[in-house]
C-alpha cells in the first residue's frame, strides 16, 4: 500500500500534470528540429471530413504539438485500400508542417515503410509514431530536451505508451525495456512509471523547474522513440526480414543491433509526454478514462477490424509471434531459441495461457494450437537458414 500511495501523490503532483509545461514559453530552448515518420495501412476508412479516421486523429494531435520542434511529417501509405491519399491531402492544405507523402504499390510491412521514411527525412532526429495513437502537446519537446541531455552514444528515447488511456501503472524499474538473450526474457512494459521513482522523485528529475523527469537505460524498443538518424543509417534501420504481418520484434531487432554497434538505449517515463495507444480494431474491455473525447476515440478503435495496421486474427497473431520471437532469439543465441521453444510449447500448446492476443482470444482447439506452434518453429529455421 505504501508503494501505491507514494505513486498516487507522485501522479498527483503539479509539475507531473499534462499542462505544466503550458506556463513556459518553450520555443526559447533552441532544441534540435525532430522529422516525424508515420507508416500507415488502412487507418482511413471514411472520407476526411468524417472525424472517424485513426490517422487523422494522430494528425490532428501533431498539428497541436507545443515548442516548434516538429519539423516535417512523414507519411508513408503502405498499400492502402481506403482514404489515406485525400486524409493526407487534406491535412496537407491546412497543415503550417510540411507533410511528405509516398505510397507503396503493394502492402510491404511497416520495417520497409520506415526504412523510406529515414531516407526521406532531413533532420537528424526522427520519432517513429503509429498512425492509431494521438499524442501529448508536450510530446515533441520533452523528448527533444531529454535527448539533448544524453550522451553522443545514445540512438534512441523510447516515449511512455499508455494503452487506451492516459495513466501509467506502477512498477519496477527494471522491467521496463527488458531483454535478455540468455534468460530469454523480452519486455516491454513502457505504460510503467517505475516504483523507485515515487519513493524520490526529487533526485530523479533532470529539470526541477520544467519538471521533466530523468530518463533510464533500456535494452528494448517499441513503437514511438525518438533517435539518431545517422546511427539508424549505421545498422541499415529496420530489418526488412520482419514481413510478418503483425509487425512483431521488428522494433526489438533494432534495438539489438543498435546494441551491438555500440549504441545505447533510453526511456522517459515522464508521464507529461505521453502517447496514446487507441489500438484501433483490437475488441478489448475499455479502460476507463473520465476525458470524454479519449472515450469517443475507444469506442470507435474498439470495434473488431482486421486488415488495418498491423491487425490480424488471433491465429495469425500467435503465429506471427512465436515466429518472430523464436527468430529473434536464434539469429543470435540458438540455446535461447531453443529454450523459448521449449517453454512456449508448454504455455501456449499444452496449457493454453499464452493468451493476450491483438484480439484479446484464446485457441481452446489443441491440434490447431500445435499447428500453429510447429509451422512457426519450422519457418523460422528455414527463414534464418536463409539469412545466415
Amino acid at each position: 500500500m505504501k508503494i501505491l500511495q507514494n505513486y498516487g501523490e507522485v501522479l498527483a503532483r503539479e509539475d507531473m500534470q499534462p499542462s505544466y509545461l503550458d506556463r513556459f514559453s518553450l520555443e526559447n530552448y533552441n532544441l534540435p528540429l525532430i522529422s516525424a515518420i508515420i507508416p500507415t495501412f488502412n487507418r482511413s476508412p471514411n472520407p476526411p471530413e468524417k472525424d472517424s479516421n485513426p490517422l487523422g486523429w494522430c494528425l490532428e494531435s501533431l498539428l497541436a504539438q507545443k515548442g516548434g520542434l516538429l519539423d516535417e511529417i512523414i507519411i508513408v501509405n503502405d498499400g492502402s485500400v481506403d482514404y489515406t491519399k485525400e486524409l493526407v491531402g487534406h491535412f496537407s492544405n491546412i497543415s503550417p508542417i510540411n507533410i511528405v507523402y509516398s505510397r507503396n504499390n503493394e502492402n510491404k510491412g511497416s520495417s520497409v515503410s520506415r526504412n523510406l521514411g529515414i531516407k526521406a527525412a532531413k533532420n537528424d532526429l526522427v520519432m517513429f509514431l503509429d498512425d492509431d495513437c494521438i499524442f501529448s502537446r508536450h510530446l515533441f519537446f520533452g523528448a527533444a530536451y531529454t535527448f539533448s541531455s544524453l550522451e553522443e552514444d545514445v540512438a534512441a528515447l523510447h516515449l511512455p505508451i499508455y494503452h487506451r488511456k492516459m495513466m501509467p501503472v506502477p512498477i519496477k524499474q527494471a522491467e521496463i525495456g527488458r531483454l535478455d538473450l540468455e534468460k530469454n526474457e523480452m519486455e516491454g512494459h513502457y505504460d510503467g512509471f517505475p516504483m523507485e521513482y515515487s519513493f524520490d522523485l526529487d533526485n530523479n528529475l533532470l529539470d526541477s523547474e520544467l519538471g521533466i523527469l530523468k530518463p533510464f537505460e533500456i535494452k528494448n524498443l517499441g513503437g514511438i522513440f525518438l533517435a539518431r538518424k545517422k546511427a539508424l543509417e549505421e545498422v541499415g534501420g529496420f530489418s526488412e526480414f520482419v514481413t510478418w504481418k503483425n509487425g512483431y520484434r521488428e522494433e526489438t531487432n533494432l534495438a539489438l543491433n543498435l546494441t551491438d554497434a555500440g549504441h545505447r538505449l533510453f526511456f522517459t517515463p515522464d508521464p507529461k509526454l505521453y502517447c496514446v495507444h487507441l489500438k484501433y480494431g483490437a475488441h478489448s474491455q475499455e479502460e476507463k478514462t473520465e476525458d470524454p473525447s479519449l472515450r469517443r476515440l475507444i469506442s470507435q478503435s474498439n470495434i473488431p477490424r482486421n486488415g488495418t495496421g498491423n491487425r490480424v486474427d488471433t491465429e495469425e497473431w500467435f503465429f506471427d509471434r512465436i515466429i518472430s520471437t523464436y527468430v529473434t532469439f536464434g539469429l543470435r543465441n540458438m540455446d535461447a531459441a531453443k529454450r523459448y521453444a521449449e517453454q512456449t510449447r508448454r504455455s501456449f500448446v499444452e496449457r493454453n495461457k499464452l493468451t493476450i492476443t491483438g484480439v484479446g482470444t484464446r485457441i481452446n482447439d489443441r491440434k490447431k494450437r500445435e499447428r500453429i506452434f510447429e509451422t512457426a518453429v519450422r519457418k523460422g529455421n528455414e527463414l534464418m537458414e536463409k539469412l545466415a
